[in-house]
């Protein structure tokens, strides 16, 4: 997919000044780089212990949903730019209303790239026909454990078995649909990561095209709270290398830390255009806080914040200048 490949074109082009060139031209010639995701909705239907949905606190200020009257402003606003349009990111989207009206949106704006990310306890095989009618060409699924008793001790109110019918529902999908890809993201803890030996066991039945593996992430007070990598730095490699080759000989796309050292460290100096490219929006967020999405569109802010000049001050300015602009964000490696 197009947007996997310009992930490691990103990674491939180590120099600033070459990531920022290319931002300005795709600007320049109206071409798509945004990476749109969207939470439609602040709830979930599961309580899995690594997410903030467990922290009683946060969970009181995520409230609300995304009014379907506004979805042709927020169209207006960023997707004829949008190269990615992710439907979930840190919430359950299966739980909005009208999840089709949105895949439409995606579609009627010709972005390139509509996926759905999901616990994937909510689905249904006429959910999900309906949706790829509507234009879906990726389904992300969500898994903290290998075995049903590790999977339903960490995603809380979660069912396993409702999990694997989903999965069998959409390699059924796709055998009429090429278009249509499966991702499963694998967040991996002390406690759940030897299980990825067994991975393909379970799995392997499945047509999956990528597979992710995400260490854990502070999210705050959530009910589990081992952050620890101990146990898994010394085995990582090998399990690494086991996972590497496995996928390479299914055809599966395998995205994850190469090394065990960047598990601790997460400083990405692969993410320089991030805040440039990547666009969160959500019941109560519109990515940046001075972007008036409801009266103008992306390319009317960049003009109004010059953001042209930013770019061309981005490429000409030393390395030492520009290191401000890396997150925390893990650094992926995509075989």
């Amino acid at each position: 997919m197009k947007t996997y490949t310009l992930l490691k074109l990103n990674r491939f082009f180590k120099n600033h000044r070459i990531k920022f060139i290319g931002l300005y031209l795709l600007h320049k010639l109206k071409k798509r780089y945004l990476a749109v995701h969207f939470d439609p909705i602040n709830a979930c239907n599961l309580r899995c212990k690594m997410c903030y949905f467990t922290d009683e606190d946060y969970v009181k200020k995520l409230k609300g949903s995304f009014d379907k009257n506004e979805l042709p402003q927020l169209g207006k606003a960023v997707l004829e730019r949008a190269l990615k349009f992710q439907i979930g990111c840190g919430t359950e989207p299966t739980l909005y209303n009208d999840l089709e009206a949105i895949i439409k949106l995606g579609k009627q704006y010709n972005v390139p790239h509509i996926s759905l990310t999901t616990n994937a306890n909510l689905l249904t095989k006429e959910k999900l026909e309906k949706w790829v009618d509507a234009g879906l060409h990726e389904i992300i699924v969500s898994l903290h454990g290998v075995h049903q008793i590790s999977y339903e001790n960490f995603m809380q109110k979660g069912d396993y078995h409702k999990f694997h019918k989903a999965l069998e529902w959409i390699t059924e999908l796709k055998e009429d649909n090429k278009s249509l890809s499966l991702r499963i993201n694998y967040t991996f803890n002390e406690d759940n990561f030897m299980e990825l030996s067994d991975f393909f066991n379970i799995y392997g039945k499945y047509s999956i095209d990528t597979l992710q593996l995400r260490p854990i992430s502070n999210l705050g007070n959530t009910a589990y709270q081992n952050f620890e990598m101990k146990k898994v730095i010394p085995v990582y490699g090998k399990i690494i290398k086991k996972m590497t080759d496995l996928c390479k000989s299914k055809n599966i796309r395998l995205i994850a830390a190469s090394k065990a050292k960047n598990l601790i460290s997460r400083k990405n100096t692969e993410s320089l255009i991030y805040n440039y490219t990547y666009c969160y929006i959500s019941p109560t967020d519109f990515w940046h806080k001075d972007f008036d999405w409801k009266n103008e569109t992306y390319d009317e802010y960049f003009s109004r914040k010059k953001m042209s000049d930013k770019l061309l001050k981005n490429i000409f300015a030393s390395a030492d200048k520009v290191k401000n602009l890396q997150t925390e964000n893990l650094n992926y490696h995509i075989n």
